[in-house]
């Protein structure tokens, strides 16, 4: 609704700007004639605004091609459940939880997105031919040289790259024996671990918002599966609408408290994690 209001009121601006540059342009024209033209173009300007500003509201905001899949399956999904209480109660309620957890899968997506290109964005710069052919040895090794897709063996070829010269570090600072070369070797050490903690946490963090965006499509799948079930019951018998969207809202709950935790304190479990690597 604030971008549907906002809409409407710069609308209604531009609509202004118009009718000054019409009294310009056509100054002798009857006073009917004036306030006519200036409502016209106000309203015209105001309902634009407004217009734009839903499908502004409505739109899918940027995000990679599984993401907008899935997304656009829990929408559809979304509408069949307003189709169901609908039939359910005989009532046509707007049913604002489900809008709402939709935006809310759609803004952890595009989280998701960003983040995801961030680390994919850090992990190409920082690798060389040689991080690559390493990285490719420890996956024959395993037996997952095939099952990795192109961000997680970037990934996992930075992670280990990390690994290794955070490794060689140590190992260097136990068997120096030269005092002029302690305090830079500790600090190498430091800001090795910094980056190997750093790039953990944001692989925890998004792995925390995909995790949200699948236990929001577990609920509203599970909550589709509900009113399939109770469509077919005696309308008398059906619950109420408000307690069937309570897991809805219990998730947006979630939700917020997720996102809260992730960003909060981000810093601080940068230094724990490099505390950790150091002991």
């Amino acid at each position: 609704m604030l971008r549907v209001g906002l809409g409407a009121l710069f609308g209604a601006a531009a609509g202004v700007f118009a009718a000054a540059g019409w009294l310009l342009i056509a100054g002798g024209a009857g006073l009917g004639a004036t306030l006519l033209t200036i409502v016209a173009l106000v309203g015209v300007g105001m309902v634009g605004g407004a217009v734009g500003g839903w499908l502004w509201a409505k739109r899918t905001p940027p995000m990679l091609p599984h993401y907008r899949e899935q997304h656009l399956r829990l929408r559809q999904i979304a509408q069949q459940i307003r189709a169901n209480l609908q039939q359910m109660t005989g009532l046509k309620s707007a049913y604002p939880e489900l809008d709402e957890i939709v935006a809310k899968d759609a803004d952890l997506r595009h989280k998701a997105t960003r983040l995801r290109r961030q680390i994919e964005q850090q992990a190409r710069r920082g690798l060389s031919w040689q991080d690559h052919l390493s990285a490719a040895f420890d996956a024959l090794r395993e037996g997952a040289l095939g099952s990795l897709n192109r961000s997680e063996w970037t990934w996992r070829a930075y992670r280990a790259k990390l690994e290794r010269e955070l490794n060689a570090l140590g190992r260097k600072l136990e068997q120096n024996h030269d005092p002029s070369m302690e305090n830079t070797l500790q600090r190498a050490y430091r800001q090795k671990a910094r980056e190997l903690a750093s790039f953990r946490n944001l692989e925890r963090t998004l792995q925390t918002l995909e995790n949200e965006s699948t236990m929001i499509t577990a609920s509203v799948e599970n909550l589709l599966m509900e009113t399939i079930r109770l469509s077919a019951a005696p309308r008398s018998a059906a619950p109420r609408a408000d307690l069937l969207l309570e897991p809805l809202r219990e998730q947006i709950r979630a939700y917020e408290q997720a996102i809260d935790e992730i960003y909060r304190a981000p810093q601080q479990e940068d230094d724990d994690e490099t505390l950790r690597l150091q002991r």
